[in-house]
């Protein structure tokens, strides 16, 4: 084979920044849980208030995913998602000047509008840059690193508020203009600031770099794009998406289906990213400073089980003919896991069982994962982008209103009854499976991109 036949590898540094920027969505969004006592103890609100702020940034991420999914369809993702991580960047800085309930709410809130679509527009990077074949495994290698990043989340921010609240730091920058100033701030306000600058980091590296289409970049040889494209329908780079195929796409059953599923599949999961590190201050007796390793290891292990089950789902639908099969049966199963972990975790006795029955849940929960973001993407097709952001903006309702319905719920009738919620939205959610057709896009090939850019 000459150098000229061997394909150039130019898709996996796409798949590079996707991956840094599926772990910085997370870590910016789940940090907040490691913050939230000093938080509630800096601006004086109460645990009721801190759920509200934190269901702020999901619902408002969730009411603007499909105008920013439609976004990058119409002018492609590079620049959209540049702008998405500029804004999100922006206000996860501003979250450290809050001064209120109301200030961080609202900052909060564009938080979410401005990291609304950034999985959308990875969703349509990945139908323009990875084949077919691979598509399970690259969205389960995403979701592993998004969950790690929620997961390296709650320790590292803890190392970050213990560095800038350290006299070694308040000592290192006295006398220093303009950065003199953070010694006087408390230590969560200043790592926010530095959690928004790795955004800006990221941002500077990817626009000038990316091109939305393969046959764009110039490093891209010919056997590479015939890699990528095989199998794929002719693409037009920008385009808008015909008025008469919105009421296919809202109406679609396999869609709606993938909606309530992540709907109630996120209302479970949003545990671990909002009431977790609580959890084990108050049931199992442990300071924040203690469980910061172990409230990690639920999150991690689902980043794993992410990875796992999509390539095994990738391998199961090469080997088989039964494409629905082959993709049902990784989330069906890990949401019945999932729906009888956190039903058994009432009973536990100690913080290891509970660690164990959460890394179970977890694990579970995420190990269908690959095979439910590749299905949007191929039922979606030519608008993988707008399907994406349809998905997500039904699913993150579930982040957007459990932490203030848990907290209620925790704080009405105890912890044990919360568990119990979150296990029927899991079979709930395993239960959807059975309307999704995997096989057909939403427009069933009755229509093709309107250009709306060349």
């Amino acid at each position: 084979m000459t150098q000229e036949s061997r394909p150039t590898h130019v898709r996996h540094w796409v798949m590079f920044y996707l991956g840094v920027l599926a772990f910085l969505t997370y870590f910016d969004r789940i940090c907040i849980s490691r913050a939230q006592a000093a938080i509630i103890e800096d601006l004086d609100i109460t645990s009721t208030q801190m759920g509200w702020i934190m269901g702020a940034f999901w619902f408002a991420y969730a009411v603007f995913e499909l105008p920013m999914g439609r976004m990058g369809d119409r002018f492609g993702a590079r620049v959209t998602l540049t702008r998405i991580v500029l804004a999100w960047s922006v206000f996860t800085a501003l979250s450290g000047t809050a001064v209120g309930f109301f200030s961080l709410f609202a900052y909060r809130f564009l938080f979410g509008i401005g990291e609304a679509g950034a999985f959308p527009n990875m969703a349509r990077i990945q139908s323009r840059w990875v084949p077919i074949a691979s598509r399970s495994r690259a969205g389960g290698l995403l979701w592993m690193l998004a969950r790690w990043g929620g997961a390296f989340s709650i320790p590292f921010f803890g190392i970050m508020m213990r560095f800038f609240g350290s006299d070694a730091f308040r000592d290192s920058i006295e006398g220093i203009p303009v950065l003199s100033m953070l010694g006087g701030l408390a230590a969560w306000r200043v790592s926010f600031l530095a959690a928004g600058a790795l955004g800006l980091v990221w941002c500077v590296a990817f626009y000038p770099w990316f091109r939305d289409h393969p046959s764009e970049k110039s490093s891209v040889n010919a056997a590479e794009l015939e890699l990528i494209t095989r199998g794929s329908p002719p693409e037009v780079r920008g385009h808008e998406m015909p008025g008469h195929l919105w009421r296919k796409l809202l109406l679609n059953r396999s869609l709606l289906a993938l909606g309530v599923l992540y709907l109630c599949g996120s209302f479970g999961w949003s545990f671990f990213a909002s009431w977790m590190p609580k959890y084990f201050k108050d049931v199992q007796k442990m300071a924040y400073e203690e469980s910061e390793w172990i409230a990690a290891l639920p999150l991690f292990c689902g980043g794993i089980a992410c990875l796992v089950g999509g390539t095994l789902c990738n391998i199961w639908v090469a080997r088989t003919e039964n494409k629905w099969l082959a993709r049902a049966a990784f989330p069906m199963c890990g949401y019945l896991v999932a729906a009888a972990s956190m039903f058994c975790i009432p009973y536990v006795t100690s913080p290891t069982q509970a660690i164990v029955l959460l890394c179970l849940a977890e694990s579970a929960h995420d190990f269908g994962q690959g095979a439910n973001w590749s299905t949007i993407i191929d039922i979606g097709g030519q608008y993988a982008g707008v399907s994406a952001g349809m998905i997500n903006t039904i699913g993150n309702m579930g982040n957007a209103f459990q932490p203030a319905i848990g907290a209620m719920i925790i704080q009405s009738y105890g912890w044990n009854a919360v568990f119990i919620v979150y296990s029927c939205a899991f079979l709930i959610a395993s239960s959807m499976w059975l309307f999704v057709d995997p096989t057909k896009t939403f427009y069933a090939d009755d229509a093709q991109p309107s250009s709306s850019e060349h």
